[in-house]
């Protein structure tokens, strides 16, 4: 994808979020037979490479996103004989959901395929929660690895919902939905980071901000649903407070400019005021949200809101000795504008799956003397 950002180190930013992790099981069968299936055989291989990737605690998570692109190419490789071929060897796929210990069996190729591709998902969005989010690029990494999460989780319930055909946790169509907004506002705050490292326009970063809100909102309200029962109390409140931080950003960036572009006289020095009394209302909106939210989302939050209680102490002081200027109500604000067109969206699944493939495949000499 393009960045447009590319200039100075970003700061550092708060935590992402990851997923659920789901860890591939070996076979309680006797898989021999199955093995010397010509159908089977490179597919079983490759799950069997799979789980000994997952049982060693040292390997990376690259090499992890590897075998499962690998595995789900696989896959859909033998598609058309899958079913019969599991039949006939009654082979069952095994999963396990992160912090259980109980095995969840299957025999569904739509169902494994769901699960591989949740598995990649959790991996693209681990990786971009340990980048290294004080520089530039390693933001832009970690944007590009939320965008791979989302397209995953996006193609992930095609063919119906696989909660209980899996009987693994998460594996909804709408619980996927809702991890796939929250990957997305993800990807978007990265892109507000780089705005703001990168210099540009105030008005800019401010309609950012304000996206990156109404992005986070989405994400609440898809998390925090009655049938949302298995998704971790603590998701929606991290969601929410973040909503509430770049609500109040737009807000702060909002007033400075209005001051800034103001006409020497006062101008816009009310409805600055106003705008930082209408972002600090929104931090203590979100005081519920903040006691369950991770810590460096209310350090960040506490450190803003000492930024805009200083400008808006300075504001109505200037106001209140110079400009005599009349500060409208939070009721007659217009709401702060987001951003005209979508900045980040889901990767499509077939160009995260073509990765690797490529250098595995034969040049095109090599190709041409196989079929002459």
């Amino acid at each position: 994808m393009q960045f447009p950002f590319r200039r100075a180190p970003a700061p550092a930013t708060m935590t992402m979020l990851s997923l659920p992790g789901k860890t591939p099981q070996g076979f309680a069968e006797d898989t021999s037979a199955a093995e010397g299936d010509g159908d089977l055989r490179e597919l079983l291989h490759c799950r069997s490479r799979l789980v000994q990737t997952y049982s060693d605690k040292k390997g990376a998570a690259a090499t992890r996103g590897d075998l499962l692109r690998e595995y789900v190419r696989k896959l859909d490789a033998v598609a058309p004989r899958f079913d019969e071929a599991v039949a006939r060897h009654q082979l069952c796929f095994a999963w396990r959901d992160a912090g259980t210990i109980r095995r969840r069996t299957h025999t569904a190729l739509a169902a494994e395929r769901a699960v591989a591709l949740f598995a990649l998902a959790t991996e693209q969005a681990r990786a971009a929660a340990e980048e290294d989010m004080r520089e530039a690029d390693g933001i832009r990494r970690a944007c590009a690895a939320l965008c791979d999460a989302a397209g995953l989780l996006r193609a992930a319930p095609e063919g119906g919902d696989h909660a209980a055909s899996c009987q693994l946790r998460h594996m909804s169509g709408a619980c996927m939905a809702a991890f796939e907004a929250l990957m997305l506002a993800q990807a978007l705050e990265c892109y507000f980071e780089l705005a703001v490292a990168g210099g540009k326009p105030a008005a800019l970063c401010a309609k950012v901000a304000q996206q990156v809100s109404l992005d986070y909102d989405r994400a609440h309200r898809s998390m925090a649903g009655p049938e949302q029962h298995q998704i971790d109390k603590s998701w929606p409140a991290n969601a929410q407070a973040k909503a509430a931080y770049f609500r109040s950003k737009a807000c702060l960036r909002s007033a400075r400019l209005l001051r800034e572009n103001g006409d020497g006289a006062g101008g816009g020095v009310g409805e600055a005021i106003a705008r930082l009394r209408q972002g600090l209302a929104s931090l203590e909106g979100a005081k519920g949200a903040l006691g369950r939210a991770a810590a460096p989302v209310r350090d960040a939050v506490k450190r803003l809101r000492k930024e805009m209680e200083a400008d808006l102490a300075a504001a109505e002081q200037d106001n209140c000795r110079i400009y005599y200027a009349r500060v409208p109500t939070a009721a007659a604000l217009a709401e702060l504008p987001g951003l005209s067109q979508q900045l980040v969206r889901p990767t499509a699944v077939e160009k995260i799956l073509e990765r690797g493939a490529l250098d595995k495949a034969p040049p095109p000499a090599a190709a041409e003397e196989k079929t002459s």
